[in-house]
């Protein structure tokens, strides 16, 4: 089972997450399981930060220099 997941894994299951509970709990407090995944990713996303934002720029500029 592959249990490492690239930055572009991450942030898709942190928006999957975030869309989930949107969704389903609209105005209303997730369900404590929901709440500690969405606090555990948020961590996650943050002690990464830096790599992650790097990794957006690169995409970014890939994308503009081939006309995308």
């Amino acid at each position: 089972m592959k249990t490492d997941l690239s930055l572009a894994e991450l942030l898709a299951l942190v928006e999957i997450v975030d869309e989930h509970v949107d969704r389903n709990f609209p105005g209303v407090d997730p369900p404590r399981v929901l709440r500690e995944i969405q606090q555990k990713l948020d961590t996650v996303i943050t002690r990464h930060r830096t790599e992650i934002d790097s990794a957006i720029q690169t995409a970014r500029k890939r994308k503009k220099a081939t006309g995308h």
